[in-house]
């Protein structure tokens, strides 16, 4: 293999691990939670960080009224297709997780580049359930919410062992999470902050019923509980 495609871990400790990997599987394994690179990430404060939430609708209904096999099939497939959506077209992310049936992905600055990929992810993704793996169940359905805020990230070490853990937490998260819960199938809720960027198309709802589902979700600051927006394609 050719040495620039090599990892930069040094030969003593390529040797002990066995690891010899190309630099796309290096950078991808780069954002993923557990850190064998002994990369420097530490803590560090991003202000205007892009996070996409994503979820799928009425998965707790398909738990409980089909079997175990039928269960497994899909979010294994759900899965195994989504990380490879985000490898292919979220390319600029820093960072994601798989929450079982969703995920959460941050991109460290809200640009038009983590914008458009951010809605490519969102927008392919939602296409390929709805023709290929939900087709025959049509009470599963993909939503989320995408939105431009605060987050921190920082870097734990585990005992006993060489691996390092490192993850996000901070108001955006918690903002993305509950704001997903207000997407209705294939829509995507967005922030008032995502929206003054002038980036993204959107369109208002406000109508009496989301103004009170809305106020009534925790933890959310009083300048995001006047109007709730959607990504417009």
């Amino acid at each position: 293999m050719d040495n620039n495609l090599i990892n930069e871990l040094d030969s003593a400790d390529k040797k002990s691990r066995g690891l010899i990997l190309d630099i796309g599987a290096i950078e991808g394994l780069k954002k993923m939670p557990v850190d064998v690179f002994e990369g420097m990430y530490l803590g560090k404060v991003y202000n205007t960080a892009l996070i996409l939430c994503l979820d799928i609708r009425n998965f707790s209904d398909f738990l409980c009224n089909n079997d175990d096999d039928t269960v497994f099939k899909l979010i294994k497939e759900f899965t195994s297709n989504l990380l490879s959506c985000i490898n292919q077209f979220g390319y600029g992310c820093s960072y994601y997780k798989l929450m079982g049936d969703g995920v959460f992905i941050i991109w460290d600055e809200t640009a038009k580049e983590s914008i458009a990929e951010a809605v490519s992810i969102f927008n392919l993704y939602t296409e390929f359930l709805n023709e290929e793996l939900f087709k025959q169940y049509d009470t599963l359905s993909l939503a989320g919410a995408l939105v431009s805020e605060k987050v921190y990230k920082f870097e734990i070490s585990a005992e006993l062992s060489e691996l390092k853990y490192r993850d996000y937490v901070g108001y955006g998260i918690n903002l993305a999470c509950r704001l997903q819960t207000l997407a209705r199938a294939n829509e995507l809720v967005i922030n008032e902050i995502l929206i003054n960027t002038g980036m993204i198309s959107h369109r208002v709802d406000e109508t009496e019923k989301m103004r009170h589902d809305l106020l009534h979700l925790k933890g959310l600051k009083e300048e995001d509980r006047k109007r709730v927006f959607f990504y417009k394609n």
